[in-house]
């Protein structure tokens, strides 16, 4: 794959410094933006961040900064206190500023609308491919990826494989979820006593089953938080189906009024630019079982990848009675799996016979549940090592490992690329590969 060509200066950042997310693979510069848009039944607004193909002409040391992993020093914060680590506002704000992290990806860059000329090729259609009209012009259509972050997780927490996905010609959007699963999250609400129509944020600490953290709860779980976790899960699944009608008002040219008072990005870049027709879902742990749960609600979702899913929220009768037509893969890491667990994708992958989509289930050998996130290669195990086992796996071949699975699975099934006709052996092959 063709490595994209920027500088790393998004690994300077911060004083307490991991190894750093490594430079995206593909041709394209990577842009990212947040929004949050009211869409009909949310009330408080979709929270998203977009990974997109920013215009190649943007490079490091322009106006528009590298994108931070902690938008927010209350992300911080909110983690801290998750882990039980409560701390007065000046020392978590020097934690955040220590730690902060930056990802590939040019905050606020443009997007790359590039223009292709319909009709016969000659030498007005190139001049006019060139020039800022758009008449007797289209435009690339990229295909659209939704991704759904795990428990504790936030928008940015898997931006390594959202920026690289971005690198190849795919749009992402990273969902926030409001279902009680994050660290911390917010919403806007109007200011006591402001003007009309000033917003503020108002933030959101995470709760489990019982109203508190649940930090130190086993993943397996309690039988009788199945019935909350599950309530959790169709909401996340139809905040999938939210971002999908989000994309489909940027493609349409929409009114898109973004809560957040970035005034500066225009979304009227995305106006016809996205192939609605070819949209798929990610999601890491947590996120795996809103992938599955999104596939089965939304047949839209040409396909889908669940990174190491926690199956918990899904009961076992659900998934008996689950049809899932769209392909499907799973990519577990080793040593966070257990019996139960896996029984479930087991029997998701099972071939259907009128449909007979492709469905398999990969474990990444010395692999870590964390591998698949941010954190190993953002963070510095001073900070993590307290809480998370380190990974036998070098962080960087585990990340590249993942990736290309996943590459490998979008063209054959998204894309529908003619050179990657195969089924299974093909992704077996390239994880033997690189493992």
């Amino acid at each position: 794959m063709m490595a994209t060509k920027v500088k790393e200066g998004w690994k300077n950042f911060g004083l307490l410094k991991g190894i750093g997310i490594p430079a995206p693979t593909g041709k394209h510069v990577v842009g990212c933006v947040d929004l949050m848009h009211k869409l009909e039944g949310d009330s408080d607004g979709l929270l998203v961040r977009l990974f997109y193909p920013a215009h190649p002409t943007v490079r490091e040391g322009d106006e528009y900064p590298y994108a931070r992993l902690t938008p927010n020093r209350m992300y911080t914060k909110g983690l801290l206190e998750f882990v039980g680590a409560r701390l007065p506002g000046m020392q978590s704000w020097l934690i955040h500023f220590l730690t902060d992290s930056r990802a590939p990806a040019f905050y606020g860059a443009p997007f790359y609308r590039d223009a292709e000329i319909c009709g016969e090729a000659t030498e007005e259609h190139e001049q006019a491919r060139h020039s800022d009209s758009q008449e007797d012009q289209c435009f690339r259509q990229y295909p659209v990826i939704i991704f759904s972050h795990g428990l504790i997780g936030i928008r940015c927490s898997n931006s390594c494989i959202c920026c690289d996905l971005a690198s190849h010609g795919y749009v992402v959007a990273a969902v926030e979820h409001r279902d009680g699963s994050p660290s911390v999250t917010f919403k806007r609400v109007p200011k006591e006593g402001g003007v009309e129509g000033q917003l503020v944020d108002e933030w959101i600490k995470h709760h489990g089953p019982d109203g508190e953290r649940d930090c130190n709860s086993n993943p397996k779980s309690n039988p009788t938080d199945q019935s909350f976790r599950h309530k959790q899960v169709k909401t996340r699944s139809f905040d999938v189906k939210q971002a999908l009608k989000l994309l489909d008002i940027l493609n349409d040219g929409g009114t898109v009024h973004n809560m957040l008072d970035e005034d500066g990005f225009d979304f009227g870049m995305f106006k016809g630019c996205l192939d609605l027709d070819k949209a798929a879902v990610m999601g890491h742990s947590f996120g795996g079982s809103a992938t599955v749960m999104a596939l089965s609600e939304e047949p839209r979702l040409k396909c889908g990848v669940a990174l190491d899913g926690w199956m918990f929220p899904l009961p076992d009768d659900l998934v008996a009675e689950l049809s899932i037509k769209q392909p499907l893969l799973f990519i577990n890491s080793y040593d966070w799996q257990w019996k139960e667990n896996v029984q479930k994708m087991l029997e998701l992958t099972q071939p259907t016979d009128e449909h007979g989509s492709e469905k398999c289930l990969i474990t990444i050998k010395d692999s870590n549940h964390y591998n698949q996130a941010d954190v190993f290669l953002s963070k510095p195990r001073i900070v993590y090592g307290a809480l998370i086992p380190e990974a036998v796996i070098d962080p960087l071949i585990a990340i590249r490992v993942n990736l290309e699975l996943c590459h490998v699975f979008l063209k054959r099934n998204l894309l529908k690329d003619p050179d990657y006709p195969q089924r299974a052996s093909t992704t077996f092959d390239i994880g033997e590969e690189l493992s």
